[in-house]
């Protein structure tokens, strides 16, 4: 397989300005979900019909530098990481995935970046933040449980006016939805693009407890369009929804066409505090049931200062549960590091703990060579180039303020669920060993956090 098919355009060539827009819960159009922390923006349905989104004058500016050979600013993300991973970003997996489209793009295109084809072949349509957890990552855009945090972390509970309140904490409902587009529903525009579909991202929000997820299901059923890629985002709270069991329709599709991506940070009581609004038991449940499928489960690891010490014991865990799989050569899991808000970023680390961190999972790596015979360091240059980067003192700052009022308002202690983040109060703390593999059933306690039944405590009961 050619790795850079668009290679053939030019070295900076990415598909996806040809073949998608990616909808926000509030209407506004973003190129791609990579581009959502850029502020750039291709539209807004509520104010804009498609063609003006689709030929708007920050769409053409894209495909013209694309076509020109120059990297985008809003691209950096793809950029930034194939400087360290050549082969790796969602650019070079765009035009892998869309190949078939790279012929016709000089023909469809002006010299100005006007696109005369609108031809919308990759779906995430956000057409809501319904969400039932409140990660501290984080925030009222994508999620709806978010909003009364926010009220007290930014505004400490006080409504400042219109024109300080960036986030319309306060003149918006909590559950923000995109109801119309170009003068109809959201549902007469999706059915409008059906024919041309091939692949749809299912994000949030939780999508999982969104309508428009199961009417797009339905829809491509009623269509024999089970050829259409599926792939999720998903907390994995939740398998049903209005009695519907998402399960039931995975079974109807190609299996080979569908990908879950469960987003998992940390494992029992610590995914409960980074990810608030976890049962773990329910969540442990809910993989153990997916495993079962004949589909692709692929954990979305989102790394961060919260997890990155931590990273062999949740990969081990997820082994345990046979999530990752030897049939899939322990390779079905992925890093999504996050990168915003920086204050979560690993550099708030101090450097003598992401020294002890690097060379925790470089161990780890000869470990899984050992055990299982597989070479699994590609998985971790990114994350190991992340952690030799400088330390970030005015970041971690605002990591220690955020975390005192958001841990108020929560009624939570941070450093006492993960006291390695203890490190962050300039506090000495040493990296944990990997353990030898315990597997451990989780149990919702009666004070509603999870509990271990087997091993050791963990930490947040006293039997």
């Amino acid at each position: 397989m050619n790795v850079h098919p668009g290679n053939a355009i030019s070295p900076t060539f990415c598909t996806v300005p040809w073949v998608h827009l990616a909808f926000e819960p509030d209407g506004k159009v973003i190129p791609c979900c990579m581009t959502s922390e850029t502020g750039y923006t291709a539209g807004d349905v509520n104010t804009m019909t498609l063609e003006e989104i689709w030929n708007s004058d920050n769409m053409k500016l894209l495909r013209k530098q694309m076509l020109e050979g120059v990297q985008p600013k809003p691209c950096r993300k793809c950029f930034d990481k194939e400087i360290v991973t050549p082969d790796h970003s969602n650019r070079v997996y765009a035009n892998q995935i869309f190949e078939s489209k790279i012929p016709e793009v000089k023909e469809i295109t002006a010299e100005d970046g006007t696109c005369s084809k609108i031809d919308l072949k990759y779906w995430d349509f956000r057409f809501s933040n319904k969400c039932n957890f409140r990660c501290r990552s984080c925030g009222p855009t994508y999620s709806s449980a978010w909003v009364e945090d926010a009220k007290e972390l930014f505004h400490d509970g006080i409504n400042p006016g219109p024109e300080k309140d960036f986030n319309k904490l306060w003149t918006t409902s909590k559950v923000r939805k995109t109801d119309n587009v170009e003068g109809e529903s959201r549902y007469e525009f999706l059915k409008k693009h059906t024919k041309e579909v091939q692949k749809i991202y299912f994000a949030g929000g939780e999508p999982l407890i969104m309508d428009e997820h199961y009417y797009i299901l339905d829809m491509l059923l009623e269509q024999g369009r089970t050829d259409v890629y599926i792939c999720y985002n998903t907390n994995t709270s939740n398998l049903t929804y209005k009695g519907k069991n998402v399960i039931d329709y995975w079974k109807k599709w190609n299996p080979d066409k569908i990908s879950i991506w469960p987003s998992i940070d940390e494992i029992g009581p610590r995914a409960e505090l980074i990810r608030k609004g976890t049962i773990w038991s329910d969540v442990e449940d809910n993989l153990k049931q997916m495993a079962k499928l004949d589909i692709e489960i692929r954990p979305g690891l989102t790394i961060s200062a919260f997890n990155v010490f931590r990273l062999p014991e949740i990969l081990d865990h997820l082994m345990s549960l046979n999530v990752i799989q030897e049939k899939r050569k322990l390779e079905n899991w992925f890093i999504n590091l996050l990168e915003y808000p920086r204050h979560y970023h690993v550099t708030i680390l101090s450097d003598k703990f992401k020294e002890e961190i690097t060379a925790k999972i470089k161990n780890y790596i000869e470990q899984i060579k050992t055990a299982h015979n597989i070479d699994l360091s590609e998985k971790f240059i990114y994350i190991l180039h992340q952690l030799s980067l400088p330390h970030d003192p005015k970041q971690r700052k605002i990591f220690v303020d955020i975390t005192a009022k958001l841990d108020k308002i929560r009624n939570e202690n941070t450093y006492e669920v993960i006291p390695e983040m203890r490190d962050c109060l300039n506090e000495t703390v040493t990296v944990a060993p990997v353990q030898a593999k315990v597997v451990y059933s989780w149990t919702q306690c009666t004070c509603g956090q999870s509990k271990s039944q087997d091993g050791s405590c963990d930490g947040s009961h006293n039997n």
